[in-house]
């Protein structure tokens, strides 16, 4: 008897079994390529990726009973789709530098606050609705001839014959769902130039929608009585798989963007809030919300690696490790005297500027590499730590921290988050978003009772780090020194 987790990144799918006691039975993954431009990601590209995953899991655990399957998602983007259920053009990703000006034009026609307060989102491009007037405005003909218009989640479920149902969890990346009626915005849909009619059901995560229909399952190679339940944002997902099922218990998820999510109860509606556009949307676990802090570090790790590494690389290749584990092998043990501003791609929150890039200050003629290794960790660290003391301000609770990801695998860098974040850091293996879907599909064909009876079963806590008081006041004094420099170079002050 086996859950089905999938996960649907804008660049790589991943997918994992697992059994009802929450062992790990096989995973299968699979990168593709995705244009960050307005051409976007082929629908087919996503849909066959998804089958050849899942047929390698199949042929990897053949014994394997599934008995239902939830969908992990990143957010906001969107593909066009026919009466049909055919995408009539590419996917538009989160990352497609479009629509400034039609999230502006939303901005001067409803106000940032009402916005805020009315979806949980602060105001940005990224979101699906300023895309999809983007769309209107741009590329009028594949706008008139789309009869709807579906996020990841609903175009697998629709496409499966499943319906067009969308988690609430998902939807609320849109800026197109009121967060707290959790019912499409008639006016904001408006604006944009479609209707509730054009967009899938919104339900609850862990809702059971049916099962697909025989020809589409059989492309993926799935039985037909699995029952698809609803999963959510990637972040939700995420959240749920490493145990983020209570008030307090933050996760940390490192990949290509760091993100610290963090359940609550109510949400965080304020200017305050709105001052650090920390976004607030719904969590898998009812009826939570998740409030969410996050910032481009894995971007500028990469860049670390790939260019001020490039001796490492092929050492690491002939000893059969990943580059990181050699990077992060001989840092020093105290504080560098170097400063490096992560901001590769611009910044995440809570200042949201596109226009910054990074910078390092503090190099002299003594400078060594071990030191510039460990800068570039601690920027991430410091950058992310001053976030949740923003958090913290505002109101958000915050207690232990669950870290996942790649960065998760590092006990340096964990014992550098407890030091500089100043709360217990617990690293949790696996693939967290897998996870989390699986769990919810549980908790939805009733396997689970909750979603903490799902996280009992399947979240296996690995090493914690504690704050050591002596590196607590030293990165304390850095963080005080980060923050002043960061006012000078880029009038980043706190709101």
């Amino acid at each position: 008897m086996a859950l089905l987790g999938i996960d649907v990144g804008s660049t790589a799918l991943k997918a994992t079994l697992y059994a009802f006691d929450g062992d790990r039975l096989a995973g299968a993954s699979l990168e593709y390529s995705a244009a960050k431009s307005g051409d976007g990601l082929p629908a087919e590209t996503l849909w066959r990726a998804l089958s050849d995953v899942i047929h390698r899991l199949r042929q990897a655990a053949p014994a394997a009973e599934i008995r239902a399957a939830a969908i992990s998602s990143h957010g906001e983007s969107f593909v066009p789709v026919d009466r049909a259920g055919r995408a009539i053009g590419p996917f538009i990703l989160n990352t497609a530098p479009i629509a400034v000006d039609e999230a502006a034009a939303f901005a001067d026609r409803f106000g940032k606050a009402e916005i805020f307060r009315r979806t949980g989102l602060p105001v940005h491009s990224m979101y699906a609705l300023p895309k999809i007037a983007w769309l209107r405005a741009n590329r009028p003909d594949i706008f008139a001839a789309a009869d709807r218009f579906l996020c990841v989640e609903d175009y697998i479920l629709t496409r499966l014959g499943v319906g067009s149902f969308i988690s609430t969890s998902l939807a609320s990346r849109t800026m197109a769902l009121d967060l707290q009626s959790c019912a499409w915005i008639d006016d904001h849909l408006a604006f944009a130039g479609i209707t509730k009619a054009q967009l899938a059901m919104p339900v609850a995560s862990g809702t059971p929608v049916g099962r697909a229909a025989p020809g589409a399952g059989d492309e993926l190679g799935l039985p037909h009585d699995v029952e698809w339940v609803t999963g959510g944002h990637d972040q939700g997902c995420c959240s749920l798989g490493a145990g983020g099922v209570a008030e307090g218990i933050a996760v940390d998820g490192t990949g290509t963007f760091e993100c610290v999510s963090i359940p609550v109860r109510d949400a965080v509606l304020t200017s305050a809030a709105l001052g650090c556009n920390f976004p607030t949307e719904h969590h898998t676990v009812t009826p939570l919300k998740l409030t969410l802090s996050y910032i481009a570090g894995g971007v500028a790790l990469k860049w670390f690696r790939d260019v001020a590494s490039r001796h490492i690389l092929d050492l690491a290749a002939a000893k059969g490790v990943d580059p990181y584990e050699l990077i992060l092998a001989d840092l020093p043990e105290e504080p560098t005297g170097l400063l490096m501003f992560p901001h590769f791609i611009g910044t995440g929150t809570p200042w949201l500027d596109a226009r910054a890039r990074g910078a390092v200050v503090g190099i002299d003629a003594a400078t060594t590499y071990e030191e510039f290794a460990k800068a570039a960790i601690e920027g991430i660290t410091l950058e992310m730590g001053w976030n949740l003391d923003l958090q913290a301000s505002i109101g958000t609770e915050i207690g232990r921290i669950h870290a996942v990801g790649g960065g998760a695998r590092s006990d340096r860098w964990l014992q550098m988050k407890a030091d500089i974040f100043d709360r217990e850091v617990i690293a949790v293996p696996g693939e967290a978003s897998c996870a989390g879907a699986a769990m919810g599909a549980g908790v939805g064909i009733g396997t689970f009772g909750s979603h903490a009876e799902a996280a009992a079963a399947f979240v296996r806590e690995g090493k914690a780090f504690t704050p050591r008081p002596r590196q607590v006041a030293a990165y304390r004094e850095k963080a005080a020194h980060y923050r002043d420099v960061a006012g000078r170079l880029y009038g980043f002050v706190a709101p």
